[in-house]
C-alpha cells in the first residue's frame, strides 16, 4: 500500500461518501472506486461497507484509520519538509522576543540568517509576553522567545527550554557600589533602571525595555541596572547581595497544534548557540 491509496482510505474515511472524498482528491469517483477495491484486494480485507445513505468503515477499516491518520501527517509533515529543505533555505519564520530574549540572542540569531541563510525571510517582533501570546495564538507568529517566569503553562501551548541566564545588578565601574556586597537599604539612594515587565522583585525607577539605552544611561550616571550578568563586559561591574541575583529560564513557545517548520527550527538553534556563546 503506497501513500497515495492511503490517502484515498483516509478521505473516504472523514468524508463517508465516494462523491465528496472524490471532489476532495481531485479524482473521478470510479477512480476513487477502483483504488479502494484495489487495496481491500491487496489486503485481503473489507475496508468499508457501502450503503444508499454513505460509506461506512467496517472493524478492520475503522482499525486502519486509527494507525493510518497520524501516519499520513507525518508523512505530508516530512513531504513539506523535505520540500522546504530542497528550497535551500527559502520560506518565511516569523518570531517574537520579549526585550531580554531580544537583547541576548536577537542580533547573533538575525547575523547567522542573514550570512548562511539569504533566502530566508525571518520576521521579528519585540514585546512583551502577553502581547506576543496573544499574537501566538492568532496565528501571527511562529514562536516566541520569552523568560519563563513571565509566563504559565497553559494546555494549549508548548514550551522548550533553550537555556539559563542569570539575572543581576550592574552599575559603571567606578560607581560606589561596583564588586560589593550591599543589602537592599544601601541601594535606596540609587536609581534603578528595569524593564517594563520585570517581576515583583524590584521596583525600577526608570522602566527602559530599550537595552541600549539603558546601558547608555547606567554607564553615565550612579543608575544601578537589573538586567542579564551575561550582558556585562569589561564598563560594568557587579553588585551582591541582592534578592535579584538569580537564574532566569528562557523558552520558546508555540502553539500545541502546530509543528514548527524547519527553518523555524533552525532559527531556534541559532537561539540556543547565542546563549550558549554569550555565557561561555
Amino acid at each position: 500500500m503506497d501513500i497515495r491509496k492511503l490517502r484515498h482510505i483516509v478521505t473516504l474515511g472523514q468524508e463517508r461518501h465516494f462523491g465528496l472524498a472524490a471532489d476532495r482528491l481531485g479524482l473521478t469517483q470510479s477512480a476513487l472506486t477502483r483504488s479502494i477495491q484495489a487495496t481491500e484486494a491487496e489486503l485481503g480485507l473489507r475496508l468499508f461497507d457501502r450503503g444508499r445513505d454513505g460509506v461506512y468503515p467496517t472493524r478492520a477499516g475503522e482499525a486502519l484509520l486509527v494507525d493510518a491518520v497520524p501516519l499520513l501527517r507525518q508523512m505530508e509533515m516530512l513531504e513539506r519538509n523535505m520540500a522546504l529543505l530542497s528550497d535551500r533555505g527559502a520560506g518565511e519564520v516569523r518570531c517574537g522576543f520579549g526585550p531580554l530574549a531580544a537583547a541576548l540572542a536577537l542580533e547573533v540569531m538575525l547575523s547567522h540568517a542573514a550570512r548562511d541563510h539569504a533566502a530566508l525571510r525571518v520576521r521579528t517582533t519585540l514585546g512583551h509576553a502577553g502581547e506576543l501570546l496573544t499574537r501566538l495564538r492568532e496565528g501571527e507568529l511562529d514562536f516566541a522567545v520569552l523568560a519563563h517566569v513571565l509566563v504559565e503553562d497553559q494546555p494549549d501551548l508548548s514550551f522548550r527550554r533553550l537555556g539559563q541566564t542569570r539575572l543581576g545588578a550592574l552599575v559603571r565601574r567606578d560607581h560606589p557600589l561596583a564588586g560589593r556586597t550591599v543589602s537592599e537599604e544601601d541601594i535606596t539612594a540609587f536609581p534603578i533602571i528595569g524593564g517594563t515587565g520585570g517581576g515583583p522583585a524590584y521596583q525600577p525607577t526608570i522602566s527602559c525595555d530599550n537595552f541600549e539605552i539603558a546601558g547608555s544611561v547606567t554607564l553615565a550616571s550612579d543608575a544601578i541596572w537589573i538586567t542579564a550578568e551575561a550582558l556585562a563586559d569589561d564598563r560594568y561591574a557587579l553588585v551582591h547581595g541582592l534578592p535579584v541575583a538569580q537564574p532566569l529560564e528562557l523558552v520558546v513557545a508555540s502553539l500545541a497544534r502546530r509543528t514548527l517548520s524547519i527553518q523555524a527550527l533552525l532559527l531556534i538553534d541559532l537561539i540556543v548557540a547565542a546563549l550558549r556563546r554569550r555565557h561561555a
